[in-house]
């Protein structure tokens, strides 16, 4: 078993990144990632269009620019660490649980549908983060980009980032030019708030960027979503009711069953029970770290010190092993019995030290 000391869990959740309007031609649709607490850093998001796309034509879905149900889409890296690629594909495979499609890695030589580039060596200029929206990425050899992913991002911020800008090459815009959005925006408050510094928006992009909603002829849409992971944050102070939306960092209830409509399919048969295939526990056997058994009903893992009890047989098994647990945190307390993830991993306190359960997403 791997021991994980307290000393070595120290998170580091700051970013430095400014926001500045990163629009590469008139024809970018740019959406910024608004600060909604004195300590937020702005994240900047840009959707990229084909020039011959008119900008009003986007929605909660684009038809033409959806994959075929079923497709499998190459997708490689144009650069970046192992750390970072691993946590990026760490996340992007949340949306293989609910729409019928593959994400398919493959080498940085190869051909690839989506080509993802980090903030550095020719990219070190681009401190943004966005994708060209479903097919379109067909069409660039730099279609996706993540400007502010280092090896101290926190997971929340990895899997926020990673699983917005995939929804985007899977065809998919922002939540809040959904054609039911029901935001009650205060127009002369966001006017003034995005003429300053550091974006100096004219009215007209405000309205583009904003504003304007698309026609429902030209998309796919579901019921407005303030949860889902496509939203991004609205100030309170920026509507007429007083009611903003939070920083959304997960998929939500209506994002899962919408991908799920757009790309039907039983791309992914849930299993039914956790302990199918998997034989009885024989104490004249050898087993060694991570060999899983049924015994009495359970499924358990082989640790080291012991056996981890997985479930009970019957159950399905969970999507994600640290959903729901929280990131590691120096200033708490813990006791045994505890868990919490750490670098994409999920761990659990015990008498002598922290115990690695396994990698985030199993």
């Amino acid at each position: 078993m791997k021991k994980l000391n307290l000393t070595k869990l120290v998170l580091v959740t700051s970013l430095s990144l400014l926001l500045y309007n990163c629009e590469k031609n008139t024809d970018d649709i740019l959406e910024t990632d608004v600060v909604t607490t004195q300590n937020e850093v702005p994240h900047v998001c840009i959707e990229k269009w084909n020039n011959d796309e008119g900008k009003m034509e986007k929605g909660a879905s684009i038809k033409t620019k959806q994959w075929k149900s079923g497709q499998t889409i190459r997708v490689k890296f144009l650069n970046g660490n192992n750390f970072v690629q691993s946590k990026v594909k760490q996340y992007a495979v949340e949306w293989e649980n609910y729409a019928n499609i593959k994400f398919e890695w493959v080498s940085s030589n190869s051909s690839a549908n989506i080509k993802i580039g980090f903030r550095e060596g020719q990219f070190a200029n681009d401190s943004g983060s966005w994708s060209y929206l479903g097919t379109d990425s067909n069409n660039s050899s730099h279609s996706m980009h993540f400007g502010w992913f280092n090896n101290n991002t926190s997971d929340t911020e990895f899997r926020r980032t990673t699983i917005h800008e995939f929804g985007h090459a899977l065809g998919l815009v922002h939540e809040h030019q959904n054609p039911v959005a029901g935001i009650n925006w205060n127009k002369e408050v966001v006017y003034a708030y995005y003429a300053g510094a550091p974006n100096y928006w004219s009215r007209s992009q405000v309205d583009n960027n904003l504003f304007n909603r698309i026609s429902a002829s030209s998309s796919n849409y579901s019921d407005y979503d303030r949860l889902s992971i496509m939203h991004y944050p609205v100030p309170a102070e920026h509507t007429t009711d007083g009611v903003g939306v939070g920083r959304n960092t997960q998929l939500s209830a209506t994002d899962k069953s919408f991908i799920a409509r757009i790309y039907p399919g039983d791309s992914n048969p849930p299993n039914d029970d956790i302990c199918e295939g998997v034989a009885e526990y024989n104490q004249y056997n050898y087993y060694v770290e991570g060999d899983k058994v049924t015994y009495q009903g359970s499924l358990y893992q082989k640790r080291t010190g012991g056996w981890n009890n997985l479930g009970t047989c019957g159950s399905n098994p969970p999507a994600d092993i640290c959903e729901g647990v929280a990131e590691y945190n120096q200033y708490n307390y813990y006791v045994a019995g505890d868990k919490v993830t750490y670098q994409g991993n999920l761990y659990e306190k015990t008498a002598s030290g922290w115990n690695n359960i396994g990698a985030c997403g199993n």
